[in-house]
């Protein structure tokens, strides 16, 4: 199975070790950001999620690099849904790496490994209702909106709406990025 992708801005591969993931983490999840806040529950749980790594059969969590420095700008979580007929994609990025486009291009690489390795028909995606710039990077990678769900998504210890977008198999295969793609 393929491990490693790379784009034009950003490289998914395994987290190299415990201290990698468990730096990350505490980094990611401590930082308040504008529309999460500080996530104690998941830097909290940290230790628990990496001892599952090698045994969670539907959930898998990159690293995303960057290309032009090499520093470790967040995670990408993907996994299969229900039935194993979709999976998900969800990215986490240190705020510092915010608006350049590795987010876009991490969920692009994610796609690649989920529809490539698995016999999915569609991937979906959500993030919080006021997060305008998850949307539009969403909306310019081919995700088309879903629905809403009001008061779902926690965000700054209150509760926004929760959109949801779906990336189905056959939008997918007619994009071009896929040919661009390096795979090891």
């Amino acid at each position: 199975m393929i491990t490693t992708y790379s784009g034009q801005l950003v490289r998914i591969r395994p987290f190299a070790s415990e201290a990698e993931w468990a730096g990350f983490t505490r980094e990611y999840a401590v930082m308040p950001n504008a529309h999460r806040g500080p996530q104690w529950y998941f830097a909290n749980s940290a230790l628990q999620v990496w001892n599952l790594f090698p045994t969670e059969e539907t959930v898998c969590r990159f690293a995303v690099d960057r290309l032009d420095t090499g520093e470790l700008a967040g995670v990408i979580t993907c996994g299969l849904g229900r039935w194993q007929l979709s999976g998900f994609t969800g990215t986490g990025l240190l705020e510092r790496h915010w608006h350049n486009g590795f987010g876009r291009e991490a969920k692009l690489l994610a796609s690649c490994h989920l529809f490539e390795n698995f016999p999915i028909e569609s991937l979906w995606s959500d993030t919080v209702a006021t997060h305008s710039r998850a949307i539009a990077g969403l909306e310019a990678i081919g995700y088309r909106f879903a629905g809403i769900l009001a008061c779902a998504f926690p965000s700054q210890g209150e509760y926004e709406g929760q959109v949801w977008y779906q990336l189905l198999r056959k939008d997918w295969e007619r994009m071009d990025y896929r040919q661009e793609v390096r795979r090891s």
